[in-house]
């Protein structure tokens, strides 16, 4: 009897450490109550195991809400170890176990104790694949599965997907179901598969209609559309007209209504039933950083304030150090449908160690979206400010020209457990009033996610920027321009702008050249509490070229509130090294979201 995994934990944010030097992340759950759990009897089925332990462990999650002492908190215990026994025995036939039998060992002497014993029996192999009608055998992959294999539940669905997805492949088909069923033979431990496809007849796609828009323009609804009239009809097209339809923010629900058949020359009318939501939201933040302060932000958004999808967003950004007020309006489906104008303005105030800044901002650019992933945008940009640094005050008229590349495949950009954030960019910038020399800025950055050992409550978030400016000194480029380091947005445990070069008074005076990165590892121990252990770094250098010799380092844990709007952080962090410039050996960060 080989013992797989044994639960005794109770949740703390010391957790951290502890999970980045034990090497045994699999044996850990993030239980609040003491648990001590553990599975016996699979033997030589590395896989099948370790599934059984992600279900134990996802089952053990949240709390029972009765006091221990109490009958009430008894029951539930016991429910809740017949409901993962039943649990348990469904993986096992998943996995091919169809005579497996577990029992339930439970310590008499302690709550929320025991040990499930399970005795797996054989694996079943499928004896033969049929598919019916006949003459569609000709699409079953057998690639994906065949006779002789384990009957276990993935490849055959799997094997079913692809069947549905060859069967439709160049058809137009009004309707197309695949099932399955299994018959067990249990004296050879067998099983025979049968495959069947309900085919309806061929169709073309008819006319999109839609019902129940009162302020959004049918033009802008049409652009939806993912599919021309007589065009082969697909499942697929529709799902993904109510997508991009739900995607837009402007609708509460969006429900396809079909014909029961093809009308006599083969169309099928589609009918969108929406339901218009409040197209008007505010919205408020707030965040502490012991480096720049308290801050409040304070935002309006019309989502479709001309009636085709245009939105129209105001934010004021308030904080010790940064004042301002941001407008932007957003026009979709601009000269084509995968591209959108951006036009926008700010007045802006900052007033930083490094420098004072008074400033005005207007510009516009074009935004192309290339594919689900990948979009792009180029405009130009004017910004009018009064610059006080170590040098006195200039005035300067920057035209610039921004461009940049943005790949993004995250699976959810305000808490990503997986994926990557890809952004390149470059900017020439010209003084119209002739107080800097012209120069160019070039910044690249890379976010990526993994989910550690399969488990989607550890996560391990890396981050990595650099950047360039090239064309001018450092002297002429406007200080507002240039790259400072330090705080929460950048190297944690240094103080805002506190990493780079200072001028003669001790005051950040930036650089022509940057490098940060960040390593994190997060962990949520319940559905709304968890923690996180972090390294950053980076150097900024007065050249133009990456300077990696003297990094500043810095370190620290946090903990995480996840609500149904993202997370609420809290960090603290100390920098492990070039410190003679510091204001004070520590630094924490209160706000909403990821630090990155």
């Amino acid at each position: 009897m080989l013992k797989t995994c044994r639960y005794s934990i109770k949740a703390s944010a010391l957790l951290i450490g502890v999970l980045a030097l034990s090497g045994c992340l699999e044996d850990i759950s993030p239980f609040s109550q003491n648990t001590d759990y553990s599975i016996n009897g699979i033997q030589d089925d590395q896989d099948t195991k370790d599934y059984l332990n992600k279900i134990l462990r996802e089952r053990l999650v949240e709390d029972i809400d009765y006091d221990e002492d109490s009958e009430e908190f008894r029951r539930a215990a016991a429910a809740r170890e017949e409901t993962i026994a039943a649990d348990l025995k469904k993986a096992l036939k998943a996995k091919g176990y169809y005579d497996a039998e577990i029992e339930f060992v439970d310590n008499e002497n302690e709550d929320l104790q025991g040990s499930y014993e399970i005795y797996t029996g054989p694996q079943y192999t499928i004896s033969s694949i049929t598919i019916e009608p006949e003459n569609m055998a000709k699409n079953f992959d057998a690639s994906i599965i065949k006779t002789g294999d384990v009957l276990e539940a993935q490849p055959v669905l799997d094997a079913q997907s692809k069947l549905y997805e060859n069967i439709q492949k160049d058809k137009c088909y009004f309707s197309l179901d695949v099932q399955h069923a299994v018959i067990l033979d249990e004296d050879n431990k067998t099983g025979q598969l049968i495959y069947t496809a309900d085919i309806g007849p061929s169709a073309t796609f008819g006319p999109a209609i839609f019902e129940g828009q009162s302020s959004v323009e049918l033009s802008y609804l049409n652009k939806l559309i993912t599919w021309k009239k007589g065009d082969c009809f697909r499942q697929e097209k529709i799902r993904s007209l109510i997508t991009k339809l739900l995607e837009t923010g402007l609708f509460v629900r969006a429900e396809s209504k079909l014909p029961e058949a093809p009308d006599q020359d083969g169309t099928v009318p589609v009918t969108i039933q929406l339901k218009e939501r409040d197209h008007r939201s505010v919205k408020a933040g707030v965040s502490y950083y012991t480096d720049e302060g308290a801050g409040i932000t304070l935002g309006w958004e019309h989502r479709n304030i001309l009636g085709s999808g245009e939105k129209l967003e105001a934010e004021l950004n308030v904080s010790q150090i940064n004042q301002s007020l941001d407008l932007d309006f957003t026009k979709p489906f601009f000269i084509r449908k995968d591209q959108s104008l951006e036009i926008n303005g700010a007045l802006r105030q900052q007033d930083t160690d490094a420098y004072e800044e008074k400033a005005l901002d207007f510009g516009g650019s074009i935004k192309r979206q290339f594919n689900k992933r990948l979009s792009g945008n180029t405009g130009a940009q004017f910004t009018f400010s009064e610059i006080t640094d170590e040098d006195g005050t200039d005035t300067y008229g920057l035209l610039s020209f921004p461009n940049a590349l943005t790949f993004d495949n995250r699976d959810n950009p305000l808490d990503p457990h997986k994926g990557w954030h890809l952004k390149a960019s470059i900017e020439p910038f010209y003084d119209m009033l002739g107080e800097s020399d012209p120069f160019t800025k070039i910044e690249a950055g890379a976010r990526t996610y993994f989910n550690l050992i399969e488990d989607p409550d550890l996560v391990l978030a890396l981050r990595a920027n650099i950047g360039s400016i090239v064309g001018a000194s450092t002297a002429n480029v406007p200080a507002t321009e240039r790259f400072y380091a330090g705080g929460g947005g950048s190297i944690r445990g240094f103080g805002y702008q506190e990493v780079g070069p200072f001028d003669d008074d001790g005051d950040p005076s930036g650089g022509r050249s940057l490098l940060t990165g960040s390593t994190e590892l997060r962990l949520k121990f319940t559905d709304t509490i968890g923690g996180v252990a972090f390294v950053d770094a980076g150097s900024v250098s007065e050249e133009s070229t990456i300077n990696t010799d003297n990094l500043s380092v810095g370190a620290g844990v946090g903990i995480r509130y996840y609500t149904n709007f993202g997370p609420l952080r809290f960090d603290i962090a100390t920098p492990l090294n070039q410190k003679d410039n510091l204001d004070q050996n520590y630094q924490f960060y209160i706000s909403i979201g990821q630090a990155f």
